[in-house]
């Protein structure tokens, strides 16, 4: 067996803890990625349950005889992992997922939008209507996105679309 020199064991050795180190890099990296992503699924979750609460106060107020003096306002839904995260997190989810997870965020921005909305003592029904529908697409695409793992949309679930127009239909005559 041949003995190997001092400069080839030297570069060997380079190599070896070069690998080693771009190995560990990589490792540390999916591991943040991973992290990040369960951090945001997490939100979602958490979103589900803060909209819920929100469609619950938006359909007792819209449901009173005596509004708008017995209003309870839904409050504005924050979501800091997917602020701060969003532009990391998509590089590693499918485009599925982020085209899930965007419409998601979609409908809470316009639900954080029509709960400032400036309403009109005679709108305030409406206006609690409005969030409550974005609420509720919210919440439905949250769910929709995890049962498919954001792999279908829930724009091509006809039954699941007439459902949720039916819950917005039995608002209409207290609007």
């Amino acid at each position: 067996m041949e003995e190997l020199s001092k400069s080839t064991v030297t570069l060997l050795g380079v190599v070896v803890g070069w690998l080693l180190g771009q190995g560990s890099e990589l490792l540390r990296s999916h591991l943040k990625n991973r992290k990040l992503v369960g951090a945001l699924n997490a939100e979602l979750k958490d979103l589900q349950a803060h909209l819920e609460k929100s469609m619950e106060r938006c359909a007792k107020s819209i449901n009173a005889d005596d509004a708008p003096r017995a209003t309870i306002w839904p409050h504005a839904i924050t979501h800091p992992v997917y602020t701060q995260y969003y532009p990391e997190i998509c590089l590693h989810i499918t485009g599925d997922q982020r085209l899930s997870i965007n419409s998601i965020y979609g409908h809470i921005a316009t639900f954080n939008q029509r709960l400032a909305g400036d309403y009109d003592p005679q709108a305030i029904k409406r206006g609690l209507f409005l969030a409550y529908v974005d609420a509720k697409w919210a919440y439905e695409l949250i769910d929709y996105h995890f049962r498919h793992n954001g792999k279908q949309k829930l724009a091509d679930d006809e039954a699941k679309i007439r459902e949720i127009n039916t819950d917005f239909q039995g608002f209409s005559d207290k609007i």
